[in-house]
């Protein structure tokens, strides 16, 4: 096998490390003929960049004997590299002794086969790869199914906005970033006015339908870094790294026009919606005292007789004007 990849197309991927013409050639022939596509490696050093690459192979047959790095130091360091199992590792060796058994073992691999170069019988390997394969598809159901519960932990069910819990913990981290190094961070509580309206008006599946488009509203106008998430029906809070409490309000009044200021389909018409918003600096405090700060600018607002802006300290609205066109520190430029 003079080739450095041995392929049948659409077959599975098994990397074969090893530098040993025969176990190359008897490997590789019993690999193609249950199906395989096979990379082939002749060092630790190729092996090791196989193996971390983007794409890893799922399976890999690792010669004990493989030049420097050696097969063990090769499982070893992806180990140490990779979080989660991206291949499942067989060590291969031509002789059983306790110290290439201690050697695999402590090195991380997930098994070990005696395997002579010129062997006939190959109904071992058959069901090591046959068990390695049923494992990975396990491995993979599990980690799918724990990234979803993840994400339903952590987002609003029907916006895919973070969730007040998460968002919550967010801010707190952002907040430490801004003790850190002196940055500005403001918070916006965002509550769209007399929302039951349209639930009582459309229907409650219109009412979602609109809530998904503000969504997506807010995500199109705010900065990939800017924090947004629901935390009731029609309540919305949103954290601006590098803002100053001037900088939220301008957006704050931008939100009103461009987010909220544009018509919402319904059924056979459209609506347009307003909001109270209510904004407070963050200045490093505790995430939860300036919540409250914006909360009480948000019932400012409200009792103002809605669809306005309020900040905290009562007086930077009344002396920072509410642009249309915001200067370039506001998000959405």
């Amino acid at each position: 096998m003079a080739s450095n990849a041995i392929t049948v197309s659409t077959s599975p991927i098994v990397l074969l490390g090893s530098a040993n013409d025969r176990l190359i050639e008897t490997l590789g022939s019993t690999l193609e003929s249950w199906h395989y596509q096979i990379d082939l490696a002749r060092s630790g050093t190729e092996v090791l960049a196989r193996l971390d690459s983007s794409t890893p192979p799922p399976i890999a047959l690792l010669d004990m004997d493989l030049p420097e790095p050696g097969a063990a130091e090769v499982v070893w360091e992806i180990r140490r590299r990779q979080e989660q199992r991206r291949t499942w590792n067989i060590l291969l060796s031509e002789r059983r002794d306790g110290d290439r058994v201690r050697a695999a073992l402590q090195s991380g691999a997930d098994d070990f086969l005696v395997f002579p170069a010129d062997a006939s019988d190959s109904s071992d390997l058959r069901v090591r790869i046959r068990v390695a394969e049923r494992v990975l598809a396990l491995t993979s159901r599990v980690q799918k199914q724990s990234s979803e519960l993840r994400y339903h932990a952590t987002h609003d069910g029907l916006t895919g906005l973070w969730n007040r819990e998460a968002l919550i913990s967010l801010i707190f981290q952002e907040t430490d970033r801004v003790q850190r190094i002196k940055t500005p961070l403001s918070l916006m509580l965002l509550d769209l006015d007399s929302f039951s309206r349209i639930n009582h008006d459309y229907g409650y599946e219109t009412g979602d339908r609109i809530l998904i488009e503000v969504a997506s509203r807010f995500r199109r106008q705010l900065r990939s870094y800017d924090l947004i998430g629901r935390c009731g029906e029609d309540e919305f809070l949103i954290a601006l790294p590098g803002c100053t409490l001037e900088n939220a309000l301008q957006l704050a009044g931008r939100i009103r026009q461009q987010i909220l200021g544009r018509p919402f389909s319904t059924d056979n018409d459209a609506t347009t919606l307003t909001a109270s918003i209510g904004v407070a600096a963050s200045r490093g405090r505790s995430p939860l005292v300036v919540l409250r700060d914006a909360e009480r600018a948000l019932a400012e607002a409200k009792l103002s007789g809605k669809d306005c802006v309020r900040g905290d300290p009562p007086e930077a609205w009344l002396t920072q004007p509410i642009l249309t066109a915001p200067p370039s520190a506001v998000p959405g430029d």
